[in-house]
């Protein structure tokens, strides 16, 4: 082929593509058809009358694809979702009917100034009614953001990071959840539990409730009583410190302190002292210990003043053996 002809041939070809681009709809691939009409510039491949600069009908095989989008620079839009659709850089499956601009699988670049100032690469999905159900959201120099929805497009699972000092968060909003760590959701163990750790934990840190705490129980009720914490084991610590009224009432003057002889005869009509429980009742409903401080500390109270009461008795009758002493003394002088 001369150089003429090949001019010739290139003159054609650059001048066929420029009016009718490339269209395979109804030839075969073997054939290259006008657009129609025959004044749109797009190419089709696999479709005569292609709507974008390229749609092809069938797959399409390849070693890299690069998808820049509208590549914006604080652009204005006229919402969110505006903003959204017009910075989709790639964007797959069906149309998305909430949002016939998307489809259910999207890719976005943004720089909004307004109506709201954000830059942020993105990625949602939805479901085939249009219900966005995962999004991803990464903004400049600040948040990142991952949301999850329901089949109602509620929200029930979302991480952000603020980007600063601040920190981040885990939220799970609905009702119902529950965080299982080392076993499943459907193990009768986890009942009706929000947050189960089977196994070994570690938490640095103060641990808050305003229920009840368990360890090797699920009972937390004794009688009509219920408490806080229910421990089925022993318990061991350094100092155990307990809020509860103390007997000092003892010490008022219209307190009545019973006599020795009252005593002694309770103990021998009942087998313990007065209003200290018994044995069984111990067996039976355990012992509270602050109580059982305050009524131990009443009656080292009436120890003391039984001691005391003693005492003066004592001194009383010591002041009459030295006056009998003297007494005697004298007599014997006399005699002599």
């Amino acid at each position: 082929m001369n150089n003429s002809l090949k001019l010739t041939f290139l003159i054609f070809l650059v001048t066929f593509l420029s009016q009718a681009q490339i269209s395979t709809g109804t030839g075969g691939a073997s054939n290259v058809l006008p657009n129609s009409p025959t004044t749109n510039t797009n190419i089709g491949i696999g479709i005569n009358n292609p709507t974008q600069k390229l749609e092809v009908i069938g797959n399409i095989k390849g070693t890299k694809g690069i998808f820049s989008g509208n590549e914006f620079s604080n652009q204005t839009f006229a919402n969110w979702d505006a903003g959204i659709d017009e910075s989709i850089c790639f964007s797959g499956g069906t149309i998305n009917p909430a949002y016939p601009n998307r489809r259910v699988f999207n890719m976005y670049d943004m720089s909004m100034a307004s109506p709201y100032d954000v830059k942020l690469v993105g990625f949602n999905m939805s479901d085939r009614t249009g219900k966005e159900r995962f999004v991803v959201n990464l903004f400049e120099n600040s948040t990142t953001e991952l949301v999850l929805n329901d089949a109602q497009k509620a929200e029930f699972f979302k991480v952000k990071d603020y980007g600063d000092i601040k920190g981040a968060y885990l939220q799970m909003g609905k009702p119902n959840t529950k965080v299982i760590i080392g076993g499943w959701a459907n193990e009768p163990i986890i009942a009706t539990h929000k947050f189960v750790v089977k196994g070994s934990s570690l938490i640095q840190g103060d641990i808050l409730t305003d229920s009840n705490i368990g360890i090797g129980t699920y009972n937390f009720t004794d009688g009509t009583e219920t408490y806080r914490l229910s421990v089925k084991g022993k318990i061991r610590a350094e100092e155990i410190k307990v809020y509860n009224t103390w007997a000092d009432y003892v010490f008022n003057k219209n307190y009545k302190l019973p006599s020795l002889e009252e005593v002694e005869t309770y103990i021998a009509a009942n087998g313990h002292l007065q209003n200290v429980p018994s044995a069984k009742e111990v067996t039976e409903n355990g012992l509270k210990l602050g109580e059982m401080t305050k009524i131990q500390q009443e009656k080292i109270e009436e120890l003391t003043l039984y001691i005391i009461e003693q005492n003066k008795i004592n001194e009383k009758q010591n002041q009459e053996i030295e006056e009998l002493k003297n007494q005697v003394k004298a007599l014997l002088e006399k005699k002599q």
